[in-house]
């Protein structure tokens, strides 16, 4: 199984913290949150590890996983940075963001389902947004699902109280794919790369070329291709500001990062 983590964004709401780096080698416990999300993709079965660079490119230290520059990095946006790998995307893939700190179990979650396209997340997510400034809750990425776990609406526009009977939860930035469900994203993105202009808008996003992963899962379920949820209870931060980095360890406990927590050994 491979992992995939996308690191190719320019972190600005990191202000200074990101002027010589990436957010993905910020230090967390003594070694940069991009080693801590390649170490939790081994532990859950990724025996190749691709990483996609673009900004600050130089600096990022992948260790032993192949390195995919985006060099348009500056004007596409995840979706179509995933993309630049294309030619990984084949056979069980994990794909993540490369600015969240997950818990492992929540890897092994995702491992573990039978279906074809598999996204993680949190049902207990609100309280993440007491006293996040920086990072209002109307920016979170939220999915609507169903009892059967299937997704019906995934996007930053959503909002919990217009869930109705569906369940309400945060999507990561974390999923995985099958074989078939790599094989219908890689075709499905090359169906609409060839017929869409870059500048005209697809789903949410203003502009192909901007496209979010949410507007590609959107994309992926309004033609009848089942996005699944494996749904947690906190267990993971999301690091896209200062005041997130900066209050990461106060709320550690809160969103039950144990492996934050717990002690850490300085041999």
């Amino acid at each position: 199984m491979k992992g995939i983590v996308i690191a190719a964004g320019l972190g600005s709401r990191m202000g200074h913290l990101t002027d010589e780096m990436p957010k993905c080698m910020l230090p967390i416990n003594g070694q940069p949150l991009l080693h801590h999300t390649m170490d939790r993709m081994r532990e859950a079965g990724c025996n190749e590890l691709v990483v996609i660079v673009g900004y600050k490119a130089q600096h990022v230290d992948a260790l032993d996983a192949a390195i995919v520059e985006n060099k348009e990095f500056a004007s596409n946006n995840i979706l179509h940075s995933l993309m630049s790998a294309e030619k990984h995307l084949h056979g069980p893939v994990m794909c993540s963001y490369s600015d969240i700190w997950v818990e492992p179990g929540i890897h092994q979650d995702l491992t573990e389902s039978q279906k074809d396209i598999v996204i993680a997340v949190d049902e207990d997510w609100l309280p993440y947004y007491d006293g996040r400034t920086q990072h209002p809750v109307d920016e979170a990425e939220n999915v609507f699902f169903d009892d059967s776990m299937s997704i019906r609406q995934i996007g930053k526009h959503l909002r919990p109280e217009n869930a109705g009977t569906l369940r309400c939860g945060e999507f990561l930035g974390l999923w995985w794919m099958s074989d078939t469900g790599t094989r219908n994203f890689r075709e499905h993105f090359k169906s609409l790369d060839k017929n869409l202009d870059r500048e005209e808008p697809f789903q949410r996003a203003k502009h192909w070329r901007t496209a979010y992963i949410t507007d590609m899962l959107q994309e992926l379920s309004d033609r009848g291709i089942e996005i699944d949820c494996a749904v947690t209870q906190r267990g993971w931060a999301e690091l896209d500001t200062v005041e997130d980095y900066n209050r990461l360890a106060s709320v550690a406990k809160r969103q039950r990062l144990h492996s934050i927590c717990a002690p850490q050994r300085n041999d």
